[in-house]
């Protein structure tokens, strides 16, 4: 049996966007499909998925954050549809929709009394996912997407790749207690010694957009 895991330091409240993030469209299906229409939690059924390792990874992230929250705004009926079939519904601290994303993380955190520099929001649109909260001194990393290409930003492919990209950050924070300059690829080789990990990480996690 291994070692069970250390709560994560660097950034323990973790808020996901959902649409492109968590779920993704079916092959032969678009985003854009779905908002031409009417928006209704039967379409979205047929239309989005889980992406590819989300689940697994949001598990793993309610055992080790201290906060798990979803930022969306899809309509909630949508969104209660997607999450309820993928038994996601409870995995989340709280489901915020609506407004300015940035807005609404700062002012969960103001409630609870938690840090800014404790926070990351993670999403797969810069306009709405990255930019806003950059504006509140939060956190963001982008899920690479065909349409976020050209974005300058820390990607990763997906939210499978996240557990291990908080992971880094924390050993990140250890090494270089002063404010983080660089993108976390370049300390992946000191990452590594704590085990074999997948190749895959190393070239991903920390790459700059185009």
């Amino acid at each position: 049996m291994g070692a069970e895991k250390k709560p994560l330091k660097k950034f323990k409240h973790v808020f996901l966007d959902a649409e492109g993030t968590i779920y993704v469209p079916r092959k032969g299906h678009t985003q854009y499909e779905f908002w031409a229409g009417e928006h209704t939690p039967e379409k979205a059924l047929e239309i989005f998925e889980l992406d590819a390792g989300a689940a697994e990874a949001i598990r793993e992230l309610r055992k080790e954050a201290d906060t798990l929250c979803v930022v969306s705004l899809n309509p909630r009926p949508v969104l209660m549809a997607l999450l309820q079939k993928f038994g996601l519904v409870d995995a989340f601290d709280e489901i915020m929709l609506n407004g300015d994303k940035g807005n609404l993380i700062r002012d969960y955190l103001r409630r609870h009394n938690y840090r800014t520099d404790q926070a990351i929001m993670v999403g797969d649109m810069p306009r709405i996912d990255l930019w806003p909260v950059k504006k509140m001194g939060i956190e963001s990393l982008l899920v690479n997407r065909y349409y976020n290409q050209g974005v300058a930003a820390e990607r990763i492919h997906g939210i499978s790749e996240l557990p291990v990209w908080l992971r880094i950050a924390d050993l990140v924070e250890e090494m270089s207690p002063s404010p983080r300059v660089k993108p976390l690829d370049e300390f992946v080789t000191a990452y590594e010694m704590l085990g074999p990990r997948d190749n895959k990480t190393k070239s991903t996690v920390g790459v700059p957009g185009g």
